[in-house]
């Protein structure tokens, strides 16, 4: 939930570069541009992806720890975004997110203490809601967008915690090619490594040409183009995030633990626009794993009590989404 809340902040006014005409254009082309970017931010998006097998090795508490195989991991995430008021300049909408996640682990050897990975199937439930505020205004004479979001979440044992963030983007340039954005997002959430980061996102669309640059920092970078009237492919690297609590039942530990995937996925994607309100897409590549750590609930990720090294490996991807309002002009 709190990746998708970061991606509307980022992208900001990048997908306006065209407009100049009154404020109420500038809204609602923006978020269609969120939309079109991003497909957890519409109505309702549907994903389902799986990595393939890979070697790891681990380490608990500084030392070596256990060593085996990761066959598969998959991972389904459910989404929806509801409108629930708005204004010219003011809106307001509840967001809620499922996400399922099972590993598949072989060649392990029996140890006195188990983290989560033991021979066989493991998998997690995780849920989380938020409410999110957004704002559009201007801000040295620019226009801006400005975001305010509460997230509450937990998993299938119950509530576990509550976070925040707070951000804003503005348009730094704006041609009939080319968009630049500046913002920053602060964090309400004593477990963040960074409470404060800036983010920035340049578009730019080649001239004679249908490609197009999409990079924003620190989520992608992308070349990208339509295929027709209702498909776009792109090609390129995005930066992500796999999350979710652990119960651990051991007297010796706390009772609840989060563990953090930071994975950058690497290869082409495919959107197709099936009808109005029902977009699809594909992709797949490679994926990366640069840091894999597990938590004690509520405490910063830097003090973690375990971590592990995973093998490159492939993927794959597919989703679908739903929304009446993402209609492309």
């Amino acid at each position: 939930m709190i990746k998708t809340l970061i991606l509307i902040v980022i992208i900001g006014f990048s997908s306006v570069a065209s407009a100049q005409d009154k404020s109420d254009s500038l809204k609602q082309k923006s978020i269609m541009g969120i939309k079109e970017k991003f497909p957890r931010t519409r109505i309702l998006n549907f994903e389902y992806d799986q990595s393939l097998s890979r070697n790891f090795d681990s380490e608990f508490f500084d030392e070596t720890f256990q060593e085996g195989d990761i066959k598969s991991q998959r991972n389904f995430n459910a989404s929806a975004n509801i409108p629930i008021y708005k204004t010219r300049k003011w809106g307001l909408t509840g967001s809620i997110n499922y996400q399922f996640s099972e590993f598949k682990f072989d060649n392990i050897e029996t140890t006195d203490v188990t983290v989560f990975e033991q021979n066989g199937i493991v998998n997690f439930h995780n849920f989380s809601t938020a409410l999110s505020s957004t704002y559009f205004s201007t801000l040295f004479k620019k226009p801006v967008i400005y975001n305010a979001s509460l997230i509450v979440d937990g998993n299938d044992n119950g509530f576990e915690r509550i976070k925040g963030l707070i951000g804003l983007s503005f348009i730094m340039k704006r041609t009939e090619r080319t968009t630049m954005t500046l913002g920053g997002i602060v964090f309400v959430d004593p477990t963040s490594q960074i409470p404060f980061f800036p983010t920035f996102s340049y578009s730019h669309r080649f001239k004679n040409s249908k490609w197009e640059l999409d990079f924003i920092l620190p989520q992608r970078l992308l070349l990208r183009r339509f295929v027709g009237d209702n498909g776009r492919f792109s090609i390129g690297s995005s930066f992500g995030s796999t999350g979710f609590y652990v119960n651990v039942d051991n007297p010796d530990f706390a009772e609840v633990f989060e563990y953090s995937q930071l994975e950058i996925k690497s290869g082409i994607i495919y959107e197709h626009r099936l009808n109005d309100y029902l977009i699809t897409t594909l992709q797949g590549g490679l994926q990366n794993f640069i840091s894999n750590r597990l938590t004690e609930k509520g405490e910063p990720t830097q003090d973690f009590i375990y971590k592990n090294n995973q093998n490159a490996t492939g993927y794959f991807q597919v989703g679908i989404s739903i929304d009446p309002f993402a209609k492309r002009n």
